[in-house]
């Protein structure tokens, strides 16, 4: 294994798993996150291993260019948004590691949901902007937080909003489980009724493309009304709108309910107060 290469892009790969490469004879090399396809390519002529730890887009052309390559890793669960695999055989052994940053981005989920519904963010820009406010707002020990899908993340989420500030926990998922029946939520049959019973709904979907694209429609938005709240932290193209891009105005009702992502660049914008970040729970340290 001696001289082998292990190229990992981005800033999530934790110390301890780096260490654990070159522990073993591996020599493990850094890149940015953000390359396009041809600069991820040319970083990794001569290597052994990659590791998809960025936001770049690999298709599966690109495997066919580097005849040296013998594993690629994602890092996280949604590969296929970042990874295209080839329909026939290869050559290249690819895996990924489900539900290694669920406590992370649970925890990034929650802190967007507080932000959102607390009105931190909006309420720090406007007294930077000389405007003071001393609006009440709701406390997360008095809404109802949906939670659609609830698998990994989800679960994590409606633990820690339970735990910490005794939120109510309602919750849809797309297959029956029956060990959901022993946690201390209640079910709804559908994703429609989740986000009529709820106050703030999160979204923890994983992306299906042409499975599951903009499964939050302008119906959901209307059921969960203008003073709701919607947490996306799915892919972007798991709901109707992407607010990311720019500062939406303040203001509020009547309207489309407010909205925090995690997700991708924009594709439209609300006119409601919006949350955004790049897609970034997992780079915890």
């Amino acid at each position: 294994m001696s001289g082998r290469r292990v190229v990992v892009s981005g800033a999530t790969f934790p110390r301890s798993a780096r260490h654990a490469l070159e522990a073993g004879g591996l020599t493990v090399e850094t890149i940015p996150g953000d390359l396009d396809e041809a600069g991820v390519i040319e970083a990794l002529r001569g290597a052994w291993g990659y590791v998809l730890g960025g936001s770049e887009r690999m298709s599966a052309k690109a495997w066919e260019q580097l005849p040296g390559l013998e594993v690629a890793c994602f890092m996280g669960t949604g590969f296929k948004t970042f990874m295209e695999i080839p329909d026939g055989p290869s050559p290249v052994r690819f895996t990924y590691t489900p539900h290694a940053n669920a406590f992370a981005v649970a925890e990034f989920a929650l802190a967007q949901t507080l932000d959102l519904v607390r009105s931190i963010t909006r309420t720090v820009d406007g007294v930077a902007a000389g405007r003071w406010s001393e609006r009440a707002t709701p406390s997360l020990g008095s809404v109802r937080l949906g939670i659609a899908g609830l698998g990994h993340i989800g679960r994590e989420l409606a633990r820690m909003a339970h735990a910490a500030f005794g939120t109510e926990i309602v919750y849809w998922n797309r297959s029956r489980r029956p060990e959901f029946d022993a946690l201390p939520y209640r079910a709804v049959g559908s994703l429609d009724e989740l986000f009529a019973a709820a106050d703030v709904v999160s979204l923890n979907f994983a992306y299906e493309p042409g499975g599951n694209d903009a499964v939050v429609g302008a119906e959901q938005l209307r059921a969960l009304g203008p003073d709701g709240f919607l947490v996306n932290v799915s892919r972007r193209n798991c709901s109707i709108r992407s607010p990311c891009g720019r500062r939406s105005p303040s203001g509020g009702s009547p309207g489309p309910p407010s909205t925090a992502t995690t997700s991708s660049p924009p594709r439209t914008l609300p006119t409601t107060p919006t949350v955004c970040s790049p897609s970034c729970p997992s780079a915890s340290s």
